[in-house]
């Protein structure tokens, strides 16, 4: 149980979740470019200058220089501040969550993975198969521990449940549509994602990430953004799914949604 004040805490991981955040534009940027983590260190993609460490400060940076290279002007995404910002947003959800204890440093790790899994798929359509390992090697250290609180039995059948889902959802789509709906790097995650959620929780991340799908989708054709035979990345909302599943926990071990439902349907 945490004993630290919030007042504390909460700034603090405010911090580290930004800093967190930077390493992920670094991942996200790097890994599907198959460029080391650690070199060359930041530096502009037009002139190629190091970014100065002062310059590098998490959200704030990009604000101090205006959005823009010192050096040459050449503007920056604002997605690297919204990353950074996300990130320290959803360190501070999942400890007031879950308080500041194992469980919360394992669903910190899932977290982390899914951001960047998110806009790695969103600019590639790929999920690398080093988060996917990241992503099993937490579930057996977290298992066996109790730090990620689910019974082995029902890590495997959420697994199972979640990753066979979209593989027949996948194999329908491909014989209905005759091309690939569902990719098999959505279903090597599914197995990380039901392995973390289990089976009552699975069917919810996956009603959720259909769901928040379909409303993403109309909402792009009415504005004309999306066209019909467009290419959509659906990690993006296996993320989104999960962590509202993850997020909605009760202080009892229930789940707000899950509560509602039964409470309106039974």
């Amino acid at each position: 149980m945490n004993t630290i004040p919030d007042p504390i805490v909460i700034p603090f991981l405010f911090i580290i979740g930004a800093s967190f955040g930077s390493f992920l534009n670094v991942v996200i940027y790097r890994v599907p470019e198959k460029i080391s983590l650690i070199k060359p260190g930041s530096r502009c993609s037009s002139c190629k200058t190091p970014i100065r460490l002062a310059d590098n400060i998490p959200i704030l940076g990009y604000f101090l220089l205006g959005g823009k290279c010192r050096h040459c002007s050449e503007p920056f995404s604002m997605r690297y501040a919204l990353v950074e910002a996300l990130t320290a947003i959803m360190t501070i959800c999942l400890y007031l969550t879950y308080g500041l204890n194992e469980t919360f440093f394992m669903y910190l790790i899932l977290c982390y993975l899914l951001i960047a899994i998110t806009f790695v798929d969103i600019d590639h359509f790929i999920i690398p198969n080093g988060f996917v390992l990241i992503g099993l090697g937490a579930l057996a250290v977290g298992i066996p521990t109790n730090w990620i609180p689910i019974e082995w039995e029902d890590a495997v059948s959420g697994a199972f449940v979640f990753a066979g889902f979209l593989f027949t959802i996948g194999l329908i789509g491909q014989f209905i549509l005759r091309k690939e709906s569902i990719g098999f790097g959505d279903v090597k995650l599914g197995l990380v994602l039901g392995g973390y959620l289990g089976v009552e929780y699975s069917v919810l991340a996956l009603y959720l990430s259909f769901a928040l799908a379909a409303i993403m989708v109309f909402i792009m054709l009415g504005g004309k953004i999306l066209k019909k035979n467009s290419k959509i990345p659906f990690g993006p909302y296996l993320a989104g799914g999960t962590l509202i599943a993850i997020l909605t926990k009760t202080p009892y071990g229930g789940n707000y949604i899950l509560n509602w439902y039964y409470s309106t349907m039974f």
